[in-house]
């Protein structure tokens, strides 16, 4: 068998047998029983095979011991194409694709190039339009920094802190792909947090007047068909973060596939909503609200407030006190105290709106 035939024995072995980090001694190489007769001789001779290759790279290991790390196919081409593609370049191109180069996924600003380049910004201008004509580069939009003209190698995707994960699209915050994905969650997870009970009928005793207001009559009352009860302590069955994570990408709602990462961060959300709450240091999620709660919840759809309707009407329409209420849009909010010149004692705005809103 050939020498290259050999070494690429040998390098299968290496990348099947062992971790992708793993540093290796002769007697691992050795080891693998792919150098005949365990010759050191030719052992090094595969080796350096490899190096050249740019499939494993010389290290010194523990006690300044001879050592190698593997390196992966896709990794060794992009190194080959990267000597490659710096021989096209002309001194001032091939510094600033080093710089972009080695800050990876995460891009880099214009103003961060020109202060490690040390360029002229005409120089500089020319350089990155040269480098992105030919492919070399391209332009990113980072979430966290909108207006900054940011650089990264053209064949790799950008980080999550630059795009701002699943939740973004084109640089903007998806509302409507949050609120559908948020709604999702709670309700599945609310059918793990409840079960639901055999109805019982209630017999309550209610009175109604007849047309003269002298007799009373009596009438029994049901209660509703489904009756929803929560699980007793020390209940194992609630959703986690894999299950939920599981349940999305298989829906349907999402044209993406999401990692827990991004379901983990919507998690949170809803239990800061007071919509699930966080159970075992976040290894299961259970739901405040039972399935049909959190259904009915899901079917309303606040509108405006009818100045001319009712009160009970506006006591279902009224959902944050905080924007309802005069407080919210008091322009002396920060003087009142209790006690003071402004003071909710004092306020003639407060016990209308109570009145009015709220039914006290």
């Amino acid at each position: 068998m050939s020498t290259a035939e050999l070494a690429a024995r040998l390098y299968e072995a290496c990348l099947s047998k062992f971790p992708p980090d793993h540093l290796f001694y002769q007697q691992d190489l050795l080891g693998l029983g792919i150098v005949p007769k365990n010759d050191l001789a030719q052992l090094l001779q595969l080796t350096q095979t490899l190096v050249d290759q740019k499939l494993l790279r010389l290290l010194q290991g523990k006690n300044d011991r001879l050592a190698w790390k593997i390196i992966s196919r896709e990794d060794a081409e992009k190194y080959v194409f990267g000597i490659e593609l710096l021989q096209n370049l002309n001194p001032d191109e091939s510094l600033v694709y080093n710089v972009i180069h080695s800050t990876g996924r995460s891009g880099i600003w214009v103003r961060a190039i020109q202060n490690r380049t040390g360029l002229p910004k005409s120089i500089l201008d020319r350089c990155l339009k040269a480098l992105e004509g030919k492919n070399y580069i391209k332009s990113v939009h980072n979430v966290k920094f909108p207006t900054r003209k940011m650089y990264m190698l053209a064949g790799l995707a950008p980080s999550e802190d630059v795009t701002g994960g699943a939740w973004f699209t084109d640089g903007v915050l998806d509302a409507n792909f949050i609120n559908s994905v948020s709604t999702f969650i709670e309700y599945t997870v609310s059918r793990k947090s409840w079960y639901e009970a055999p109805a019982v009928e209630v017999q309550r005793n209610k009175r109604i007047k007849t047309a003269d207001g002298s007799a009373a009559a009596k009438f029994p009352d049901r209660s509703s068909d489904r009756q929803y009860l929560p699980f007793p302590a020390g209940y194992q069955g609630y959703s986690t973060v894999a299950t939920i994570t599981a349940a999305v990408n298989e829906s349907g709602i999402t044209p993406v596939r999401l990692g827990e990462e991004s379901i983990v961060q919507l998690l949170q959300v809803l239990c800061f909503d007071n919509k699930l709450v966080s159970l075992n240091n976040g290894e299961m999620y259970r739901s405040i609200k039972n399935p049909e709660a959190v259904k009915a919840q899901q079917a309303r759809k606040p509108g405006p407030i009818d100045p001319d309707a009712d009160d009970d009407e506006r006591r279902r329409l009224v959902f944050n006190g905080m924007t309802e209420a005069p407080c919210g849009q008091c322009p002396v909010f920060k003087l009142c105290a209790p006690g003071g010149a402004v003071s909710p004692e004092t306020c003639e705005y407060f016990d209308p709106w109570l009145e009015k809103a709220l039914g006290f």
